[in-house]
């Protein structure tokens, strides 16, 4: 699917542009997490060292 249909049906709008919300709320929490993670692992590893 293109965006450009996705945003020009007018039936399915709302949905698709609130899946399309969600996917992006699900990646940046994903992206956030991994950094998240990282740092606690780098913390993890100067501290034993």
């Amino acid at each position: 699917m293109i965006l450009l249909d996705i945003f020009s049906s007018p039936i399915m709008s709302g949905a698709q542009l609130f899946l399309l919300i969600v996917c992006t709320l699900i990646g940046l929490g994903a992206g956030l997490s991994a950094m998240d993670a990282r740092s606690t692992f780098s913390k993890k590893k100067k501290a034993d060292h």
